[in-house]
C-alpha cells in the first residue's frame, strides 16, 4: 500500500519518461523477445479509443453551452474567437511545414499489418457534404469524427439559444458529464505509464536504432515550430498591438517560467491573469478572454497535432495532398478546442486525429513516449497565445488607461 502511494505521489511526466527509458532498454536489450508485452500496449490504445469520442462531444458542448448570454459572443467575443482560430491555424500550418521540411517519419518502415492507406481523395463538394451527417447515429457507429464533431458543435451553439431555465439545466448537465469523462480519461491515463513502456519496448524491439531518427527529428521540428509561431506572435504585438515583444515577454516571465515547470495550461491561469494585469489589459476583457483561452486556444497543442499526423502518415506512406492537408487543418482546429485539460491529453487527441484517417495507432506509441519533452514548450505556446490575444484584443477596444510601449 505504501509502494502504491509512493507511485501516486511521482507526478505525471516522471512517471511517463521512467516508462520510455525503461521501454527503450527493455526493447533494445531484449529485442523481439519483448513483443509478448503487445496486449499491454494494445489494451492502452483501446483505453484511448473507448474515451476519445465522449470525451470530446461532451467538452464541445459543455464550453459552449457555458457562455452565460449569445451576446458574449459580441464584439469582443467575435474578436478573441477570431484570434484564438487564426492563430491556431498558423500554429497547425507551422507544424505541417516542419514536418514536410524535415520529414521525420520518411526512412522509418512500419512493419504492422496496414492497408487503411487515404486513397481516394475527396473533391471540394465531396468534402464539405461528407462534413454534414445525415444521420448521427450511422456517424457515431462508423466512427466519423469529423460529422460528429460538427455535431456536437451545432447542438451547443443551439443550447445557448434556450430559454434561461432550459439553457442552464443543459449546460450544467453536459459539464457534469465533461467532469465525468475527463475523470474517466484521468483513470485511463493513470494506464499510461505501463502502455508506454510496453509500446516503446515492443517498438525498440521490432524497428531498433531507426527508432532514433524519427524521434530526433520529431522533436527538433516540434521546437522550431514552436520559435515560429513565437515569432508571428511577435509580429502581431509590433503591428496591431503596438507593443513591444522585449517588453510583452519580459512581464510575461513568470507565465513561461510556470508554464514549462507544470505543463498545465489551467495552473497557469492565475499567472497568466496577473501578467495581464502587468499589461494594463482591464480586467473586464483578461477575466473572459485567458479562462476562455485555456480550455479552447491551444496553438501547441495545433502543432503537434499536425506535425504528429504528417510523420506518421510519412512512415506508412500514405499520400498526403492539399485536400487531405486542409481536413487535417479543420479537425485539428476543432480537436484543440475540444482537448480536455488533462495531464498527457495530448496523447488522446493524437489517436483522434490519427483513427478519423484510418492511419495505424501503434505509432503513437512513439509520439507519446516523445511527448513528455515537447508538453512544456507546447504549454508554454498556449498561455502565451492567451496573453497576445488578450493584450491584442484589449488595444482594440482602446480601454487600456497606459500605453505600455
Amino acid at each position: 500500500m505504501a509502494l502504491f502511494a509512493a507511485y501516486h505521489r511521482v507526478p505525471f511526466l516522471k512517471k511517463i519518461l521512467f516508462a520510455l527509458f525503461l521501454g527503450i532498454v527493455a526493447g533494445g536489450v531484449f529485442g523481439s523477445n519483448v513483443l509478448f508485452l503487445q496486449p499491454i500496449g494494445q489494451v492502452f490504445l483501446n483505453l484511448l479509443r473507448m474515451s476519445a469520442l465522449p470525451l470530446i462531444i461532451v467538452n464541445l458542448i459543455a464550453g459552449i453551452a457555458s457562455l452565460n448570454d449569445p451576446k458574449i459572443l459580441g464584439r469582443v467575443g467575435v474578436k478573441i474567437l477570431f484570434y484564438y482560430a487564426f492563430t491556431t491555424i498558423l500554429a497547425l500550418a507551422a507544424g505541417i511545414a516542419m514536418a514536410l521540411l524535415l520529414k521525420p517519419g520518411a526512412g522509418f518502415s512500419f512493419e504492422g499489418k496496414y492497408d487503411k492507406a487515404i486513397e481516394k481523395i475527396p473533391s471540394w463538394g465531396e468534402t464539405i457534404v461528407n462534413l454534414i451527417p445525415s444521420n448521427i447515429f450511422t456517424a457515431l457507429s462508423g466512427g466519423r469524427f469529423d460529422q460528429i464533431i460538427l455535431f456536437s458543435l451545432f447542438i451547443g451553439i443551439a443550447i445557448l439559444f434556450l430559454p434561461k431555465e432550459q439553457k442552464d439545466y443543459l449546460s450544467n448537465h453536459f459539464e457534469v458529464l465533461a467532469s465525468l469523462f475527463r475523470k474517466f480519461v484521468w483513470i485511463a491515463m493513470g494506464f499510461a505509464p505501463f502502455g508506454v513502456f510496453a509500446l516503446i519496448a515492443t517498438t525498440v524491439g521490432r524497428y531498433g536504432t531507426s527508432l532514433v531518427g524519427f524521434v530526433a527529428k520529431y522533436i527538433a521540428a516540434t521546437y522550431l515550430s514552436i520559435l515560429l509561431v513565437l515569432a508571428v506572435y511577435s509580429i502581431l504585438l509590433v503591428f496591431v498591438a503596438r507593443i513591444s515583444p522585449l517588453l510583452f515577454f519580459r512581464k510575461t516571465a513568470g507565465v513561461i517560467v510556470t508554464a514549462l515547470t507544470t505543463s498545465s495550461s489551467l495552473a497557469t491561469v492565475p499567472v497568466s491573469l496577473a501578467a495581464a494585469d502587468d499589461l494594463e489589459t482591464p480586467r473586464s476583457i483578461s477575466g473572459f478572454t485567458i479562462p476562455l483561452g485555456s480550455q479552447i486556444n491551444k496553438d501547441g497543442n495545433g502543432i503537434m497535432l499536425a506535425l504528429s499526423f504528417v510523420a506518421i502518415a510519412q512512415a506508412v506512406g500514405s499520400p498526403l495532398s492539399l485536400a487531405v492537408l486542409l481536413k487535417v487543418v479543420f479537425l485539428g482546429l476543432i480537436l484543440t478546442t475540444g482537448a480536455g485539460g488533462v495531464p498527457g491529453g495530448g496523447i488522446v487527441t493524437i489517436a483522434i486525429l490519427v483513427d478519423a484517417f484510418g492511419l495505424p495507432l501503434e505509432i503513437v506509441a512513439i509520439i507519446a513516449g516523445s511527448f513528455a519533452l515537447i508538453d512544456m514548450g507546447l504549454t508554454m505556446l498556449n498561455c502565451l497565445g492567451d496573453l497576445v490575444g488578450t493584450v491584442i484584443v484589449s488595444r482594440s477596444e482602446k480601454i487600456t488607461q497606459v500605453d505600455v510601449r
